[in-house]
């Protein structure tokens, strides 16, 4: 066995061995932990975020396993045209009946900065697209942020706001928005890596009423 080997293998036992004694620990804090999951999946919140293993979203929140239904893709994306992201927010909103929707990007993020580089790999390119037209719908704005780095993580932000936009579009979102015996609220975050902590940021909302978005 070669010494890259067998170092491939004692990092993937290093998870494996952290499993255990987390779920160790949980039984010891209470037995009932796991049965209780296993019967039950009732999370409240939905989030939508990025690969980035910088991301520990339960982490990050404070939250407790069940808590949090995750999506993930690159650069936090609500494509109309995946099949994959519609599957989940059909099961979070339709089935679980979760109450919160959140769309969380971040800074630093590659994918966002793919969409602003000239020559992305082919894969990438292709599915950050969608926040290549956008940098291009807000180019004076970046424009005036001045970095590379400061109009990455600007657009990182604008993105966030359009993938809820693309959210609204989703018939399962739209129908328990206007069901007014369902609360589902939308939520916009942005993490910064430089401090550990989440910016809620401001979202359009009279404008989405003005377009019909929102009743």
């Amino acid at each position: 066995m070669s010494p890259q080997y067998e170092s491939a293998h004692a990092e993937i036992q290093r998870l494996l061995e952290g499993n255990r004694q987390w779920a160790e620990a949980r039984r010891r804090q209470d037995p009932e932990t796991f049965p209780v999951l296993a019967r039950r999946h009732e999370p409240p919140f939905m989030v939508v975020g990025c690969c980035d293993a910088r991301m520990p979203m339960d982490q990050l929140t404070g939250t407790d396993t069940g808590e949090l239904f995750l999506h993930r893709n690159v650069a936090n994306q609500v494509r109309l045209d995946d099949p994959a992201i519609a599957a989940s927010v059909e099961f979070a909103v339709g089935t679980l009946g979760v109450r919160h929707l959140i769309v969380t990007g971040h800074t630093a993020c590659g994918g966002v900065k793919a969409a602003l580089s000239d020559e992305p790999p082919p894969a990438v390119a292709h599915w950050v697209e969608p926040i290549h037209a956008l940098a291009r719908e807000v180019s004076a704005e970046l424009e005036e942020a001045g970095s590379f780095s400061d109009r990455a993580d600007l657009l990182a932000a604008r993105n966030v706001i359009r993938q809820i936009e693309n959210l609204l579009e989703m018939e399962p979102v739209r129908a328990a928005i206007r069901d007014p015996d369902r609360v589902l609220l939308l939520h916009g975050w942005l993490f910064h890596l430089e401090t550990g902590l989440i910016e809620a940021l401001e979202l359009p909302m009279d404008r989405w009423r003005r377009e019909e978005r929102l009743p």
